[in-house]
């Protein structure tokens, strides 16, 4: 007969994985929430400022930097080249990796959005750099999976 299982309030927040992933998603909304009056959430957000870092991604390397499904992208780099924030270059189609870039007006609104979410570091009593440095392993870059933790 299995055993009946019981935790408290402090064996569950005694699991760092679990307390990332619930902070990350009172996070999102937060940042969601001032990035709102400048028409951008938190992955527009990530996706723009990725381009700006990368310089030209493919939508690929977009998804994986972004942290987001493939599937995904493509809506959002549409959504994105609609505003006129992204150029998905001359070179589309099947089969056919197109460069991503920024536009004017995409640098234009992350020169925007950029210290609003810096500002954000501010609700880790000052100082995210540490707590930055302890997630750093778990995000990958924009070159490969982010599956191997050292």
């Amino acid at each position: 007969m299995p055993r009946e299982f019981s935790a408290t309030r402090d064996d569950v927040d005694a699991i760092a994985a679990w307390t990332v992933i619930r902070a990350a998603r009172t996070l999102a909304r937060r940042l969601g929430e001032v990035l709102a009056p400048l028409g951008l959430s938190p992955v527009e957000f990530g996706a723009l400022v990725q381009l700006a870092a990368g310089e030209r991604l493919t939508q690929a390397e977009l998804a994986r930097a972004v942290g987001i499904r493939p599937q995904s992208v493509t809506t959002l780099v549409a959504a994105l080249a609609d505003r006129g924030l992204l150029d998905r270059g001359p070179e589309r189609g099947r089969g056919r990796p197109s460069r991503i870039t920024l536009t004017s007006t995409g640098r234009a609104l992350l020169a925007e959005a950029f210290p609003v979410v810096l500002a954000s570091n501010s609700w880790f009593a000052g100082d995210a750099e540490p707590l930055s440095a302890i997630l750093a392993p778990f995000v990958g870059d924009a070159t490969g999976p982010a599956d191997v933790v050292p």
